[in-house]
């Protein structure tokens, strides 16, 4: 009993904002630097379900990590912070999670001014590539048009489709990663059988392969997934459609699922090629926003170096984690969890 009064005097004495949540997500702490920057007190709050109070992204099992987070106030204001997850795990047993605790960091908010503006300087050279294209070749048709032979003519036209599609692609992703840093995108959860979406998307996508061969490697006793089922196409086309970029001709793109070996109420989906490879040096950074490598490949390949943060935020927002699990010169492999269904396999 002492020992709890003394650790809630320790946490009362801290100036950063600390909330905990036991293993059922259900908060049972916050200290009085919470309370005062969200406006919720222990006794409105206790018992919550922590999702809630606060947005973080799902990372590792068993990290403490600096995350950016969402605090949810009492008055309705959302506070972007930077945080620090803790997980909790038995005194006895350190493989059982017990909850996480959670510390804000109010004076590392991540609004600076350096960040601002070099997110507008990539997205205006991102934009001004395509449209300085655009207006190179359309100047050249209206100025010479009747001194340009009809294949020419064509082909410049062809590239002021291709430079617009790609244009169009950008501004699409971008009013994208607006709505899920606002938390406006809108998730339909349901039960989906992962077999028939890979298909689906291995369908969709078998005209731009490339001879690259598909290869199923999937549990047929699988439970079905839980998740939206057009955002789960968007992760799959997005991981798959990368392993096409950047993989040889005539290889092959192998996609695993099976339940995942550290958490049995979670299936595993991995997506396999045998490409370039990510240096060591680039892997840390692949997620975020604008991350591209540097290679010959990379660079004679299209790409508005968003799909990797997007995918990766879609499977947090799904409450799946996402890594890079292997990358050397003979495979890549990216692999993500999604809930499981408590339901019987679908081929039962």
């Amino acid at each position: 009993m002492l020992e709890n009064l003394v650790l809630a005097q320790i946490a009362d004495l801290i100036n950063d904002p600390v909330i905990a949540s036991d293993e059922h997500g259900r908060v049972v702490f916050c200290n009085s630097a919470y309370s005062k920057i969200a406006g919720w007190s222990f006794e409105e709050i206790k018992n919550c379900n922590f999702k809630l109070l606060y947005d973080l992204p799902e990372g590792g099992r068993t990290e403490i990590a600096l995350k950016i987070g969402v605090l949810y106030c009492k008055g309705g204001e959302k506070l972007t912070l930077s945080a620090t997850c803790s997980p909790l795990s038995h005194p006895s047993v350190p493989s059982l999670l017990m909850g996480r605790i959670v510390v804000f960091h109010p004076e590392l908010i991540p609004t600076d001014r350096k960040s601002s503006d070099d997110f507008v300087s990539t997205v205006s050279h991102e934009l001004r590539t395509p449209l300085t294209s655009i207006k190179g070749f359309a100047d050249t048709l209206l100025q010479s048009s009747d001194r340009l032979k009809e294949h020419d003519r064509k082909r410049f036209l062809q590239i002021i489709k291709d430079q617009a599609d790609h244009l169009t692609r950008l501004v699409e992703d971008l009013l994208f990663v607006s709505r899920l840093d606002n938390h406006t995108i809108h998730l339909v959860m349901r039960e989906l059988d992962l077999k028939k979406q890979v298909d689906k998307v291995c369908e969709a996508i078998a005209s731009q392969s490339g001879g690259r061969v598909f290869v199923y490697d999937i549990d047929t006793a699988l439970p079905k997934v839980i998740a939206d089922s057009d955002r789960l196409e968007q992760i799959l086309r997005n991981l798959i459609s990368n392993s096409i970029k950047y993989s040889p001709e005539n290889g092959s793109i192998t996609i695993r699922a099976m339940l995942d070996p550290n958490n049995f109420k979670k299936v595993k989906v991995s997506v396999v090629d045998n490409g370039v490879g990510i240096p060591q040096e680039n892997q840390e950074v692949i997620f975020n926003r604008f991350s591209r490598l540097d290679n010959p490949l990379t660079r004679k390949t299209k790409g508005t170096g968003l799909g990797l943060y997007i995918t990766k935020s879609l499977v947090q927002a799904m409450e799946g984690d996402i890594w890079l699990e292997k990358s050397d010169l003979q495979e890549t492999a990216f692999s993500f969890t999604l809930k499981a269904s408590a339901n019987m396999p679908h081929n039962q």
